[in-house]
């Protein structure tokens, strides 16, 4: 007889709107898919940050027009304490900068309340396993605005413009994988190389490009060209 298979463990999200019928909604879509399950709410900034610290959900839908605190301040507090806990922010707003600020802070996907409802379930389902995730709305003006680098971020991309020019083939690559969502043990399976290897190339790209992880490299390899999403 084969074995029983273990069912999927479930996405733990904490739900951060300051609007509570809205909040009711995004609730109600969330639950309807059976892999999910809501384990906290907040209706403030600060209260988001103190929710997500006693819950420690796999991910976070964020507003960011929040009284006591913004939800960018938040999710950057949030991911600062929780590396590994995902940020999807839920904004009524497309302001491209602000869309930055917000994935730079660390929010892994940026979507409108405007959108299809099924965006908001793949943008939860997406950062859950770590890929970044653009509202269709969204996706092509930003990622053209993250290429071109947006005024804010040009002076501190022009102190790191040579390192683009040191990356490898193999370690560009790499990148791609990675910006793409694939971890470790995909990255190797499809570069014929093993997790160990993958592993330093990531190491020597970090160092290049003088950031301190893959969310930092991704955006730099984005706003330079250098890899597509």
């Amino acid at each position: 007889m084969d074995a029983a298979v273990a069912p999927r463990e479930r996405i733990t999200v904490m739900l951060a709107d300051d609007h509570s019928v809205y909040r009711l909604g995004l609730r109600e879509l969330l639950q309807e898919d059976r892999e999910i399950e809501i384990v906290a709410e907040a209706e403030s900034g600060d209260e988001a940050v103190q929710r997500a610290l006693d819950s420690c959900p796999d991910v976070v839908v964020m507003d960011l027009r929040m009284p006591n605190k913004n939800g960018i301040q938040a999710t950057r507090e949030i991911k600062s304490a929780l590396p590994k806990t995902e940020v999807v922010v839920l904004s009524a707003f497309d302001d491209e900068e602000e869309v930055l600020q917000a994935l730079e802070a660390g929010a892994r996907a940026y979507l409108l309340k405007d959108d299809d409802p099924t965006s908001t379930l793949r943008a939860v389902h997406a950062a859950s396993v770590g890929r970044l995730y653009l509202g269709p709305s969204l996706a092509k003006r930003v990622l053209q605005r993250m290429a071109a680098a947006p005024p804010a971020v040009q002076a501190s991309l022009t102190r790191r413009s040579d390192a683009r020019e040191h990356l490898t083939a193999r370690e560009i690559s790499i990148l791609q994988l990675v910006a793409q969502g694939c971890k470790g043990r995909e990255v190797a399976s499809r570069l014929g190389i093993t997790e160990s290897t993958v592993r330093n190339h990531l190491r020597n790209i970090f160092t290049k490009l003088r950031v301190s992880d893959r969310r930092q490299a991704i955006l730099y390899a984005v706003k330079n060209g250098l890899v597509s999403l």
